[in-house]
């Protein structure tokens, strides 16, 4: 028997109202995230006027994220070569410049559990959770792997070769103590044979803090630049010299400057060209300008020497960190 219009649209809108009050309510884990042992869970919002798909993703960013916060785990860490001095001399130490991104192994279990659109909000809410014993098992796994690939042979090769080969020793054991920390954080409990990874980074700081560089200055604008370039240099722990006899790699430089004159204000542009390398091979490279204006006009040369020296230095390192992090070109 058909029931008349009016009864069955009524007894539609019956079956949707709990549909429709469960997407208006607020779940209770948004404010209270649930509790359970070996777990860690997080909550994420979205705005749906993103639209759902958008909203979605956002969502579950968001909350997973809020894990990651929780358990204070870093994704992301940086190395870079500076000069420290203390009563027992000045040394080189890696630090933090040179930028890698460590594997979000730690994150990779995290799921989504549920999802919840509340209309009232106009918001979507993810709830995500992580299991730390698959998580840390997964972290472990993955310092094995690096642990067992870790270069035990000697460094060999031209400089070339020799910078590459240290340089990769530094990554591999900043990617493991970055590793280790999630593992840690994480609650795991194993210990790693470190030994060989550490041994092999410290000869890679060693090798870095006895690199010298021969300053080739072209003309004699360049040769002031130059100075500047070398106390920028020092300062990320690099050193410089003046003569090639010691210097393993070769810093040439070559500028030009345009002056002009008004208003009482001089104005003084410097552009340089910047060329670092080894055994013929370029290492590194940079062209940058800047300009400068004061009421005399060698200061305003002196200060844009300094400021294309700073910016020269810093792009020059940049690429020096890039092209040791490249594969070796082949020879001809």
């Amino acid at each position: 028997m058909k029931l008349p219009r009016l009864l069955r649209n009524t007894a539609t809108l019956l079956i949707l109202l709990p549909v429709l009050a469960a997407q208006a309510a607020t779940p209770d884990w948004v404010q209270t995230p649930p509790q359970r042992p070996g777990f860690v869970f997080g909550v994420g919002a979205a705005d749906l006027s993103l639209g759902y798909a958008e909203a979605s993703e956002a969502a579950k960013l968001s909350a997973r994220n809020e894990i990651a916060s929780t358990l204070k785990l870093q994704v992301g860490s940086e190395l870079t070569l500076n000069n420290v001095s203390d009563e027992t001399g000045s040394r080189s130490t890696f630090n933090n410049n040179i930028r890698i991104r460590v594997p979000d192994i730690a994150l990779s279990d995290i799921r989504i559990v549920e999802s919840r659109e509340v209309t009232e909000h106009n918001t979507l809410y993810s709830l995500a959770e992580l299991d730390l014993n698959a998580a840390a098992s997964r972290v472990a796994q993955e310092i094995r792997t690096l642990l067992a690939g870790a270069p035990r042979t000697r460094v060999s090769g031209d400089l070339s070769s020799q910078l590459r080969q240290h340089y990769q020793s530094m990554l591999n054991e900043l990617q493991y103590t970055s590793l280790l920390q999630q593992y840690r954080l994480l609650g795991g409990k194993q210990t790693f044979d470190d030994s060989a990874i550490k041994q092999r980074a410290e000869q890679g700081a060693q090798f870095f803090e006895q690199l010298l560089i021969q300053l080739d200055a072209r003309d004699e604008l360049s040769t002031g630049i130059a100075s500047n370039i070398a106390a920028e240099l020092a300062r990320r722990g690099l050193r410089t010299s003046a003569s090639g006899d010691k210097a393993s790699l070769r810093l040439q430089l070559q500028s030009s400057s345009r002056q002009m004159a008004r208003n009482n204000a001089f104005y003084c542009n410097i552009k340089t060209n910047a060329t670092l390398s080894t055994q013929g091979q370029t290492l590194s490279a940079s062209s940058r300008s800047a300009k400068s204006v004061s009421g005399d006009s060698d200061l305003a040369c002196q200060k844009a020497g300094e400021k294309v020296a700073a910016l020269i230095s810093r792009e020059l390192m940049e690429n020096f960190w890039k092209t040791l992090n490249s594969p070796q070109p082949k020879q001809n």
